[in-house]
């Protein structure tokens, strides 16, 4: 059974499960618990029965809805419409003409609102400071068939990265309570042109200058064999001092090793960096063959490294949640001076 059911089930029960401000459970011996929800959540995530989670449709609200009842069986504050976990989020009629181009190849269903998932821990003596966690919740859905399989489950195309989300809100939330205040953020059609994101700039559950840093998870579920074994990249890792001091607390961050594809630019942090947010992803993507095709499902998750790469930036974000500092950009790198290369 998965680890929220099983909270679920307690809070339904109204037995208390966790308090905010107990001791951490961040030891050897929570390891056994992380590495059954990784596995319970992506085979929810990645399943055939979610068909691919393609932007915008029914199974990708499915997944939004298998969030939100994690996070509230956490006991976390919604940070959605009207006092839920969900962000209701209504698509532009006609879609841009590059949104459907790139659904033009996929399955012919109705695409008219996505849905992001939201939650928040409040922190407890500077809440008015935010450290975003995020991930994408969508992929491509049905498409076409490539050896006799049509579904295009993104699995590590980002499962690996919502799993990341949600078992760092599991880990976080029954530990002590942190001096900052973190959202959870899972958006909706990244696929198709960062729908989920836009709205929640728009709609933010915290006022944006008041976030310090996001971090965006985004493919994990694989080792990069261009970076030392173990090790995560980051995403404009020059371009702020966030990853070097990260590093410092234990992280098991390098410098992005595929400069060339422009990955800083290529995920939900980038509409936050644009507001002029410290917004960078942790990555383990080796431009692997499988990605977007129907091949990049279970059987191709190193839940090894997955595991171990979660397990790693626990005591990192839980000092980022926790200290004083703040991350700055480095001279001249802020996304819109274009003129310096990623």
């Amino acid at each position: 059974m998965l680890l929220g059911q099983c909270i679920a089930g307690s809070v339904l029960k109204g037995q208390r499960v966790h308090s905010f401000d107990s001791l951490s459970p961040q030891t050897a011996s929570f390891l056994p618990e992380l590495q059954r929800e990784v596995h319970a959540d992506m085979s929810f995530l990645a399943d055939d029965e979610l068909h691919g989670r393609g932007s915008a449709t029914r199974d990708e609200h499915i997944a939004a809805l298998f969030a939100a009842s994690q996070f509230q069986a956490l006991g976390l504050e919604p940070g959605g419409d009207n006092g839920t976990f969900l962000q209701k989020v209504t698509l532009p009629n006609p879609l841009p003409e590059d949104a459907k181009q790139h659904l033009s190849k996929l399955e012919d269903t109705p695409r008219k609102e996505t849905w992001n998932a939201i939650a928040i821990l409040r922190g407890s003596s500077a809440p008015k400071e935010t450290v975003l966690l995020t991930a994408h919740l969508d992929h491509l859905g049905i498409g076409p068939s490539v050896n006799g399989d049509n579904i295009y489950n993104g699995a590590d195309d980002d499962a690996s990265g919502t799993t990341a989300v949600l078992a760092l809100a599991h880990i976080l939330a029954t530990g002590r309570r942190p001096r900052r205040t973190i959202v959870f953020a899972l958006f909706g059609s990244e696929e198709i042109g960062g729908f989920g994101n836009r709205a929640f700039l728009a709609h933010p559950p915290v006022p944006l200058a008041s976030i310090v840093a996001n971090l965006e998870f985004e493919m994990i579920g694989r080792p990069d064999p261009a970076v030392p074994a173990g090790a995560l990249w980051l995403t404009g890792f020059n371009r702020t001092n966030l990853g070097p001091e990260l590093v410092k607390h234990g992280a098991h961050l390098v410098n992005d090793p595929h400069m060339g594809q422009h990955f800083f630019r290529r995920s939900d942090n980038y509409a936050l960096a644009l507001q002029g947010i410290i917004a960078q992803t942790v990555s383990s993507f080796g431009l692997h063959k499988d990605y977007h095709q129907p091949s990049d499902d279970l059987r191709s998750i190193d839940f090894t490294h997955m595991n171990d790469a979660i397990s790693s930036m626990v005591a990192p974000i839980n000092w980022l949640v926790n200290t004083t500092w703040k991350p700055q950009w480095n001279f001249g790198r802020k996304p819109w001076h274009q003129a310096i290369p990623n």
